[in-house]
């Protein structure tokens, strides 16, 4: 997934063009992916005191371990950006293969 400032803007304009209030609180949730499991928990303890809820930790068709984390919040492209970078470094310092990006839903209400 490209992580680029000018490509999350677009999505972000995408997003309001399709109906969405990218001003209200949506839930954004962020992948991290790995050959084993115990890595992937160091990121579930690196991210508990930031309010993340673990979706799932779980294999794919591959056989790669899967962690999606998510919150629940408003995130501006510029944040939703960083946080990327974020992610990238985080999966770095954890010895994660890689953070996989993002995806986001509109919350229930």
């Amino acid at each position: 997934m490209e992580h680029g400032l000018e490509n999350v803007k677009a999505l972000f304009a995408r997003m309001a063009a399709d109906g969405w209030d990218t001003a209200a609180p949506l839930k954004w949730g962020f992948f991290f992916i790995h050959s084993s499991r115990e890595p992937l928990l160091e990121v579930v303890a690196e991210l508990k005191d930031y309010g993340y809820s673990v979706e799932s930790l779980d294999t794919n068709d591959d056989g790669q371990w899967v962690l999606q984390v998510s919150k629940t919040e408003v995130l501006a492209a510029e944040k939703l950006y960083r946080r990327n970078l974020s992610f990238s470094e985080l999966a770095e310092y954890c010895g994660v293969d890689s953070y996989d990006g993002w995806d986001v839903g509109r919350t229930e209400s």
